[in-house]
């Protein structure tokens, strides 16, 4: 028996002595007689019959297995067997595993080894059908059971593959006759076919589940669409993304989705998509939602074809990428920015470098000019140029402090100013620099308005302001500067900028130009943010205004409408005005002196004013050109000289290290530093250095006498 154990012979399948190769006997006479014979006619319809109902079986079942069974019953019964088996092969184990069993028999069957001895197994190996006519008379069948008198074992062969064997067994010798053969190797064939259909199927089944689980799970958006771009089917990915519902994508042509502005660039591509036949293209276009929102995604689109390899559906793979696409135009904004300061950055520095220079040449011609001046008697002719050369150069002065002030703002200290002088020298600046189809007016309030602030940095606000009121008139207009005087009882509700409540100078710049739209009023006072044609503006100067307001404890309003021009109004806390003497400038008392100075400068014209003017009022005079040479004269002469006159700025060794060294030598060493690039704030930043005087270049005689004076030049040491 091909099912126990006892039927698994260890010996070889050598067939028997008076059989033919894989057993098989003679050809028999068939029983189906000669025409007429009606026995005959009977016998073959019956293989027939049973053949068509395997094929009917085979044909309409999609899982085949599902139907062995039924195949096998119509088999055992119409070919009257005890039983038959059909094994499925497993080429990965090695193993038979029964899938289908009917008839009798000791037991159910059980999977069979290849490695085992085994009428199935020689079959399968074999590759060749093995029929045993009487069992008892083959040693191969030593364990059969009496009943198991003719057995057959038919491999399942596709033409490709082997996918099992039949097993048929019948209790009469020689009872399986070659028509009854013949019809087992159909029955054989049929299944073979049907069982390899069968896998094909389920490979069908589980390849298109695969692809449907990856279509609906997608995180991207996946459709189905026809060759001129209309949506068969989307996946929930698509839905979601374009905010609609996959039913209404259904139909809708894929350039229904497309914004209006890129499908003139998408169109294209997908025709010559189509019309080569092959290939794939990707890009990246905004698509908008159902509310009209629109999204940037990046597209890829490829062919699905038929067995003649001609182009059927168009697979529309989208991926939202409007995040990454906003994350670009920002950095892309955010470089811009960097590059803008870096720009700024390296004009502060330029100008630091340019103010420093100027200040010395300035030094030298209104110290000189002073000197000059000083040496006149009072009623001179040239008293009065002598006067006008001063002045220039002190104007000359501010311009490189509003310099310094551009190159460091945040070390500029703020002092009483006055509001009136400011407008005026903002017209002046205007007047002459702006085009003259634009007109300049200047109303004043009725008292003079002071306000404590850097009064480089006031100026300058006004001159970002009116820029911007120039620029909204490019056709000409009528620009008006006003000051007045503003009483604030309670903190302004709406306006840029925090304040408390008192009174206020307010200055106002209004333009007769194009406006400014409710939407971009808000923002004019962003960093960087400008409605200018690229190239016409950073988009700093308001912001330059709203931090200069911000740290001087005001605010600042802007009211417009477009078509109708634009007021901007900074209101800074109102001071008293101060007295006479605090408003003194450089020129006053030339105050004498006595006793030795020291003066250290690397300019050798500011250094040769310097000692001329000194020694003009009085004083003894050292001179140096670095600060090595400095420290070397003051090691020598430290016991004589009473106040040094030090630039901070030198090459070699700077003001502060060689005022360090001094004090090593004398720790009651005065020094009056000078500067034409600093403004005395890093003496605040060494505390060393603090208790010693600052003057800024340029200086006048005046003013350094009366620094050398209050630095204690001259006066007796304290021991």
């Amino acid at each position: 028996m091909a099912t126990t154990p006892r039927n698994r012979p260890q010996g070889g399948f050598l067939p028997s002595s008076g059989q033919s190769k894989a057993g098989q006997e003679p050809a028999a006479t068939s029983t189906l007689g000669t025409p007429g014979n009606t026995e005959g006619k009977e016998c073959r319809a019956h293989p027939l019959s049973l053949l068509l109902e395997v094929n009917a079986a085979l044909a309409g079942a999609l899982d085949t297995e599902s139907v062995l069974e039924d195949i096998l019953v119509s088999l055992v019964e119409g070919e009257d067997l005890i039983r038959a088996c059909i094994y499925r092969l497993n080429e990965a184990t090695g193993e038979l595993r029964p899938v289908a069993s009917r008839g009798r028999s000791a037991g159910p069957p059980r999977t069979i080894s290849l490695q085992e001895a085994t009428i199935p197994g020689c079959a399968v190996k074999q590759k060749e059908t093995i029929y045993i006519p009487r069992t008892k008379e083959d040693p191969r069948c030593l364990g059969f059971e009496p009943e198991e008198q003719c057995f057959l074992a038919v491999p399942l062969r596709t033409t490709t593959r082997l996918l099992g064997v039949l097993e048929a067994v019948a209790d009469q010798p020689d009872s399986l006759r070659p028509l009854s053969r013949i019809l087992i190797d159909q029955v054989a064939t049929q299944t073979a076919l049907a069982l390899e259909r069968g896998e094909l199927y389920q490979q069908l089944r589980a390849s298109e589940e695969r692809f449907r689980s990856i279509f609906e799970q997608a995180y991207f958006g996946v459709a189905l669409a026809r060759l001129d771009g209309e949506i068969h089917t989307a996946n929930p990915a698509l839905a979601s993304l374009l905010a609609t519902s996959r039913e209404e994508l259904r139909g809708k042509h894929l350039f229904d989705f497309v914004h209006p502005q890129d499908a003139p660039v998408v169109k294209p591509r997908l025709q010559t998509l189509v019309e080569t036949g092959s290939g794939q293209v990707s890009f990246e276009t905004r698509y908008r939602r159902k509310s009209g929102e629109a999204v940037w995604c990046a597209t890829h689109l490829s062919l699905f074809h038929d067995a003649e390899s001609s182009p059927t559906h168009l697979l529309v793979m989208v991926q939202d990428v409007d995040g990454r696409k906003k994350a670009d135009e920002e950095y892309g904004r955010l470089q811009q920015q960097l590059f803008q300061a870096q720009k700024m950055e390296a004009l502060g520095t330029l100008a630091g470098g340019i103010a420093h220079d100027f200040n010395n040449l300035l030094s030298v011609m209104l110290g000189f000019a002073s000197l000059a001046r000083q040496r006149l008697s009072v009623d001179h002719p040239l008293q009065d140029s002598l006067g006008m050369i001063e002045q220039s150069a002190e104007h000359a002065a501010d311009l490189t402090r509003q310099l310094l002030a551009f190159s460091r703002p945040d070390q500029q200290q703020m002092k009483p100013v006055s509001v009136d002088a400011v407008l005026e020298r903002v017209r002046r600046m205007v007047a002459r620099t702006f085009n003259r189809n634009i007109a300049v007016n200047v109303q004043k309030g009725g008292e003079p308005l002071w306000v404590n602030a850097v009064p480089s940095f006031l100026e300058q606000a006004l001159l970002n302001m009116c820029i911007n009121a120039r620029d909204a008139m490019p056709q000409g207009g009528t620009l008006t500067l006003e000051a007045t005087t503003t009483m604030i009882e309670t903190g302004p509700a709406g306006l840029v900028g925090t304040c408390a409540p008192g009174r206020y100078a307010s200055i106002s710049v209004q333009d007769t130009g194009t406006g400014i739209a409710p939407e971009t009023s808000s923002r004019v006072f962003e960093p960087f943010f400008t409605t200018k044609e690229p190239g016409r503006g950073t988009g700093l100067g308001l912001a330059m205004v709203y931090g200069f307001v911000k740290n001087h404890n005001g605010f600042v309003n802007v009211s417009s409408e477009p078509g109708h021009g634009a007021r901007f109004t900074i209101s800074l806390p109102l001071i008293p005005p101060p007295t006479p003497q605090a408003r003194e400038g450089a020129f006053g008392q030339i105050a004498p002196g006595w006793g030795t100075i020291l003066v250290v400068d690397d300019e050798p014209m500011v250094r040769a004013f310097a000692v001329e003017g000194l020694k003009g009022l009085g004083y003894r005079v050292y001179a140096a050109e670095n600060g090595k040479q400095a420290f070397q004269i003051f090691e020598q002469h430290r016991d004589e000289i009473d106040c040094v006159l030090m630039d901070l700025i030198m090459p070699e060794s700077g003001g502060l290290e060689t005022f360090r060294r001094m004090r090593l030598l004398d720790p009651l060493v005065k020094v009056v530093f000078a500067s034409g690039y600093s403004t005395g704030e890093i003496l605040g930043e060494a505390p060393d250095a603090r208790s010693a005087a600052f003057i800024g270049k340029p200086y006048t005689l005046e003013g350094l006498s009366i620094a050398l004076r209050k630095a204690g030049a001259g006066a007796p040491r304290c021991v």
